[in-house]
């Protein structure tokens, strides 16, 4: 049953990983009940891939070479120390999105998506230099945060997507104790964190 368990748990760690957060952010905004759904199909394609590649792909594609030079041992990074050098890389390619995304001229919506990612992930850097936080966490607590935004300004019923979205959240912090990576602290500061970010980062922007 443990095995199962963990097992689960991995899966749901792999469908919300952090990285994947910005792109399901998007997605959600162009099939919600506003504007965005009917913007042209080249238009959405485009902001998709800009999104994709830089918050989720090229992270991705740095893990071989911080895996080769020994910056960290595994995918899931689990010490400290080994969060430094990924997370300021990630943080970065986040900031390179940001200004591609700003040079397109899309709206602040999206934009701010992925601003407010990049802050969070250099938040989720500082904090880590000292305590280990649940960058999972900081993810979908982002993700809610982003979901809250859009229904308020875009005046959009985004119920079902609030109410998964916290669901979501309760198994991946569930799925992060099971599998001993995050303390409830570290997981409840993740998502409260995440939360905080987004939202200050479209009511002070």
């Amino acid at each position: 049953m443990q095995e199962i368990q963990k097992t689960i748990a991995k899966i749901l760690s792999g469908i919300f990983n952090p990285l994947l957060m910005a792109t399901y952010s998007i997605l959600i905004l162009f099939h919600s009940d506003t504007y965005f759904s009917m913007l042209p199909f080249e238009a959405k394609k485009v902001v998709f891939i800009i999104v994709f590649i830089s918050t989720c792909l090229l992270p991705l594609a740095f893990i071989p070479l911080f895996l080769y030079q020994n910056l960290i041992r595994n995918f899931e990074m689990t010490s400290k120390r080994e969060r430094v050098v990924p997370f300021a890389t990630i943080g970065l390619l986040y900031v390179l999105g940001y200004f591609l995304l700003l040079q397109m001229k899309v709206p602040d919506t999206i934009a701010n998506v992925i601003l407010g990612g990049a802050i969070t992930i250099f938040t989720t850097l500082f904090i880590t230099l000292k305590w280990k936080i649940s960058a999972h966490m900081a993810g979908i607590g982002a993700l809610t945060g982003a979901l809250l935004v859009f229904s308020f300004t875009l005046k959009s019923n985004l119920t079902l997507f609030l109410v998964g979205a916290i669901l979501v959240a309760g198994l991946v912090g569930t799925s992060r104790m099971i599998l001993k990576f995050h303390t409830p602290p570290q997981i409840y500061t993740g998502f409260g964190l995440g939360l905080a970010v987004l939202i200050l980062t479209f009511t002070l922007l």
